[in-house]
């Protein structure tokens, strides 16, 4: 199965999700009753606050940053980039029917945002030279075969200056430990993760000095072990099902074995271009 097929095959028809929306608020949506959908990386909505809040510390003496999400999916953190002040927001993502999803998603978010949304390969960016501020990827080289070509583009679009924020997972320290189905694969053939070790070298091999790299693995196992205990009930009747399948309960499982035995961590990475 292609990566457009595991996120984008349950979302042939997105108008019963829409109009499930549109009933249920009226008024618009905000971040936290979308989050189910739109937020299907690890540590939810929290994780992409903290992005945001990252790179608004680094933008901050620039009025009007052009920011680029590669791989911004159904939009959830892109969402929250375009309510920086000034910010021009672009969103790349390979799946057409995720972007499709983006874009209807922001008719009803609440406050309304302005972005742009663009079908592409991040190996392969339809963009200018030296064209952005910073450039963040939220759990997406796990899905992308050739990471040093993406990190190549992701140097070539970046203005001298700017900056690179990574969110992703890695590796752990027993990869034989691995379970699928998990969120962003289904087997081994769409999940190509790398240690903490190899992606730090490849970020420094393609041309980035790294600032911080932070592991947020018992943050974000702490997190998924109160996904389990949540109680409270939601306003709306959304669930990341509705985008990655039936399956989703049992690759939500694997993510919490994978994360308790050692065989994934997430790291976050701020570089700019050496």
């Amino acid at each position: 199965m292609s990566i457009d097929s595991h996120y984008g095959d349950n979302l042939q028809q997105q108008q019963a999700l829409l109009s499930q929306l549109r009933s249920a608020c009226p008024d618009g949506a905000d971040a936290w009753q979308l989050a189910p959908i739109d937020q299907l990386h690890s540590g939810g909505l929290q994780a992409s606050l903290h992005l945001r809040d990252t790179l608004a510390a680094c933008l901050a003496p620039q009025p009007a940053p052009r920011i680029l999400d590669a791989g911004s999916g159904a939009g959830g953190l892109l969402r929250l980039l375009a309510q920086l002040p000034g910010a021009d927001v672009t969103g790349l993502d390979l799946c057409h029917n995720l972007n499709r999803l983006s874009l209807a998603l922001c008719q009803l978010y609440q406050p309304p945002c302005c972005l742009t949304q663009v079908s592409g390969d991040a190996q392969c960016m339809p963009f200018a030279s030296d064209h952005f501020d910073a450039i963040v990827l939220q759990h997406s080289l796990l899905n992308m075969p050739k990471p040093d070509q993406a990190l190549d583009e992701c140097l070539r679009v970046l203005k001298p200056g700017g900056h690179l924020v990574l969110h992703e997972l890695v590796q752990g320290p027993a990869p034989s430990q691995m379970q699928f189905p998990v969120p962003w694969a289904r087997g081994q053939e769409q999940s190509h993760l790398h240690s903490h070790a190899t992606l730090s070298a490849l970020l420094q091999a393609r041309g980035f000095q790294i600032c911080t790299a932070t592991d947020l693995t018992a943050a974000t196992l702490a997190w998924r072990q109160r996904q389990d205990s949540r109680t409270e009930a939601q306003t709306l009747r959304l669930t990341p099902a509705l985008i990655l399948g039936p399956d989703f309960p049992l690759m939500f499982a694997n993510l919490l074995h994978n994360l308790r035995h050692g065989a994934i961590g997430v790291m976050q990475y701020l570089a700019k271009p050496a």
